[in-house]
């Protein structure tokens, strides 16, 4: 990242570089988590390709969480943050310009949906500047008319932090998660929402369109327009949410933590280290 997008991290990038570079001359093998991450290494830093394995990540999440009785998971983000099932959009991780929430929002007052949009994460470096079309005008946070009938509900809910139990309900309630982020070595929130059987709008540059396959929908994260046009169809088209609930899960079990260890146990082998089944 420091050196695909620079712009989006705090790192002394010269130094990252001669680390980096360091590290690739001087390391036996590399291993990493995506096609795209493998290619990154091999023509950023001229390590040949059969130094590096790709081992991708695993998702898992536990049974108590992913199997909650639906009764659980609407009244916990009822009672909890106010909202509906199935009736608003989810973003969760850390608001930093990677994660492209800036453009995400603007694509979301654009594209005219009635549905919440709900942010949960920390506010990180440059997160101001993320969220300025929010909270410099503050108007555009709420839905201001509805029927005819005046209400004052916010449009976009922002959320520092969530308890893990609390987070796998949200993203279970969710109409669909948006993760459009601009650069990913993997990409796990968008499969831990797969693995939850919510539809997902994520980004068709790095490692997701490897990771999500055809279980996603995919749009360039610099076009608001195709922000704004996935969006709406993910709003107004409940067949194509029920083929990507559905083809999501099938999708994360690529990524099981069973096909991970096979990966990595392959990854030693080629080094001449057995680890084991």
């Amino acid at each position: 990242m420091p050196l695909r997008l620079p712009y989006t991290t705090l790192d002394n990038k010269r130094i990252y570089y001669r680390l980096v570079q360091q590290l690739a001359r001087r390391g036996d093998h590399i291993i990493t988590v995506s096609e795209a991450s493998k290619r990154d290494i091999v023509s950023l830093l001229g390590v040949p390709e059969e130094r590096v394995s790709n081992t991708y990540q695993a998702v898992d999440i536990p049974a108590r969480y992913a199997q909650k009785p639906l009764s659980d998971v609407k009244s916990e983000i009822e009672g909890t943050f106010g909202l509906g099932y199935q009736r608003y959009f989810l973003f969760f991780g850390a608001i930093e310009p990677k994660k492209n929430v800036g453009r995400l929002i603007e694509a979301y007052l654009a594209s005219g949906v009635q549905d919440p949009l709900v942010i949960v994460g920390k506010k990180a470096w440059k997160s101001e500047e993320e969220l300025r079309l929010l909270f410099e005008n503050e108007h555009v946070r709420y839905l201001l008319t509805r029927d005819g009938v005046t209400e004052r509900r916010y449009r976009v809910q922002q959320v520092d932090y969530a308890s893990f139990p609390l987070l796998v309900s949200l993203i279970r309630g969710a109409k669909a998660v948006v993760f459009p982020s601009l650069y990913e070595g993997f990409g796990l929130p968008a499969l831990e929402a797969m693995l939850l059987g919510t539809p997902v709008l994520t980004s068709n540059t790095s490692s997701m369109p490897e990771v999500v396959g055809d279980a996603a929908i995919k749009v360039d994260p610099y076009d608001v327009r195709a922000l704004v046009e996935g969006l709406r169809a993910l709003d107004t088209d409940a067949d194509l949410r029920g083929r990507l609930a559905q083809a999501g899960p099938g999708q994360a079990s690529l990524f099981s933590p069973e096909r991970y260890r096979v990966r990595l146990r392959d990854a030693y082998a080629k080094m001449g280290v057995n680890i084991g089944a």
